[in-house]
């Protein structure tokens, strides 16, 4: 849809994105068209990223890409113009391949040499933290136990707080570096949302429990012990966030049904089962959005009533903070963190690999008609998008003999799917 909109479309070859973008740096650097001022102050490594983009010209992106070298220099030179009224998005299908992390860096990298990031009002500005309030918890105890999802000691660049989901899986299977036996599972459906369905089979085979609390009955709800009901979004409250200088509130239009719970009672109950009451430290739902609104002196009849409140102007937020989450407080062009682990400390080019004759890389992506696996028993949009659907180039499928409304059988190294 995005491209439908678009004043140009760019038909990149698939797994280069990360040339075409190494390209419009090498661009934007060699002519001058960065913000100098922007990138003196706020980055460090821009001599590295200089050097290391140098021999990445249009020409040599162009038979990579399939984009004429005349057009990416183009696209560099008016990006760098409409800056910082121009964003680079790293929208959601660049992660197809094995150069996915070089591509994101690069585009964040590009948006850096523009002075795209936290300019208040222009494309890439940062949304307010808010004031917004929390219920009180005692510090988090730390484990010496090594996690099951690779972090830090398999994964030391990937944040604890993200962790590395397949791995997970893959480490019960494998029992390293311990075996588990029970799974907690919320809001996720692992059948489904990871990767190679057989291998997470034999995890959940290796499991002595399984609990899922989610909203209905998915496939792996079939395959747990417990299954705790969540309220769905009509039926509770949620926490507030904040979205630009506003906080929204999500109120019930009808009460839970059946035996369902918010996902705060739930835990909250299993909290204080557990000995660990001190880390709920609120009465119900309503509670917890009072604790949140009381730094902003408003009361949750007032937000009920408008269904937002304005957050607060503050001096710190009348201006844009150029202060970042890097060891040096700036955008790190060179990562000095991710050259010490053994990874390139600036973007370079890496190939894709290619498959062998007769074989095809499979990309997935997202459908207009469903949001991951959270609306597929939906059946108004069943009747719209009822089976997956395969798209191949036209001259591979004639070859094949196959057309439009054709059933197919993919297979891979991992199993097959109709």
């Amino acid at each position: 849809k995005t491209a439908a909109k678009a004043s140009e479309w760019l038909p990149i070859k698939p797994g280069t994105d990360l040339a075409f973008h190494l390209a419009l740096l090498n661009v934007i650097i060699k002519e001058k068209l960065y913000n100098e001022s922007f990138v003196e102050a706020y980055t460090i490594g821009f001599d590295d990223l200089a050097q290391e983009v140098q021999d990445f010209t249009p020409e040599w992106a162009a038979p990579l890409t399939e984009i004429p070298a005349e057009t990416i220099r183009r696209i560099a030179q008016e990006f760098a113009a409409a800056a910082p009224y121009a964003l680079a998005h790293n929208g959601w299908r660049t992660s197809n391949f094995i150069n996915s992390f070089q591509t994101q860096r690069a585009i964040t990298i590009l948006n850096a040499l523009v002075g795209n990031w936290n300019v208040t009002m222009k494309a890439s500005a940062g949304e307010s933290s808010g004031a917004l309030g929390t219920p009180p918890q005692p510090p988090y105890p730390r484990s010496s136990a090594m996690r099951l999802d690779g972090v830090p000691y398999k994964y030391p660049v990937v944040p604890l707080k993200l962790g590395v989901f397949q791995e997970l899986r893959d480490n019960i299977v494998s029992g390293e570096p311990y075996q588990a036996h029970g799974w907690f599972i919320s809001r996720q459906n692992p059948i489904m949302s990871l990767p190679d369905r057989t291998k997470t089979l034999k995890a959940f085979e290796k499991m002595d429990f399984i609990a899922t609390v989610d909203i209905f009955l998915n496939d792996t709800a079939w395959f747990s012990d417990i299954v705790l009901p969540e309220a769905s979004y009509l039926e509770r409250y949620d926490p507030l966030l904040p979205v630009g200088s506003r906080v929204f509130l999500r109120q019930p239009v009808i009460e839970p049904q059946g035996e369902a719970k918010s996902a705060l009672w739930i835990y909250k109950q299993l909290g204080e089962r557990l000995g660990l009451g001190d880390f709920f430290q609120y009465t119900d739902e309503e509670d917890y959005i009072r604790q949140q609104l009381a730094p902003l002196g408003v009361t949750l009849d007032e937000i009920r009533m408008n269904g937002y409140v304005e957050l607060p102007a503050s001096e710190e937020e009348e201006e844009p903070s150029f202060t970042w989450n890097t060891p040096s407080g700036k955008i790190e062009l060179f990562s000095d963190t991710l050259d010490r682990v053994g990874f390139p400390g600036v973007p370079t080019w890496q190939a894709p690999p290619q498959p062998p004759q007769g074989q095809f890389y499979l990309l997935t992506g997202k459908v207009a008609q469903a949001t991951q696996f959270a609306t597929q028993n939906n059946q108004l949009l069943k009747k719209y998008a009822d089976e997956p659907r395969l798209w191949l180039n036209n001259s591979v499928a004639e070859d094949r003999g196959m057309e439009d409304g054709d059933w197919v059988e993919v297979t891979s190294q991992v199993g097959k799917v109709h």
